[in-house]
């Protein structure tokens, strides 16, 4: 993932639109999705950790000097469901998702794309 992103940032992307391109790619091509991170199916001392600010506060900056771009895009939007003006709200990033795929469809259908042509350039 660090180094994708990178390769965003790296052409131009904004750090918003990165962000949302990773969640269109995590959960349509990576089968990533909300639930995978919910917190009540999660093993482990979760719970515990995210009592403790000290704890948190250490593995964030961990995180962060590991995966520097990662850090980088992942405060670009709030990742709350009440915030679905600009959020992670799930709707709004399968519509996102959506509107990416059907534009992408539309661009090789107007461009008379075939899986054969698209064999030979490979």
């Amino acid at each position: 993932m660090e180094s994708t992103i990178g390769m965003f940032l790296a052409g131009g992307f904004s750090v918003d639109l990165t962000h949302h391109v990773m969640h269109a790619l995590g959960s349509r091509m990576w089968a990533f999705t909300q639930e995978f991170f919910d917190e009540t199916t999660s093993s482990g001392n979760a719970a515990e950790a995210e009592a403790d600010p000290e704890v948190q506060s250490a593995q964030m900056l961990a995180m962060a000097e590991r995966y520097p771009t990662i850090a980088q895009i992942s405060g670009a939007a709030a990742h709350d469901d009440t915030v679905v003006a600009h959020g992670c709200e799930d709707r709004f990033e399968f519509e996102f998702a959506l509107d990416l795929l059907l534009d992408g469809f539309e661009r090789l259908h107007q461009a008379g794309w075939s899986s054969a042509a698209a064999k030979l350039t490979v």
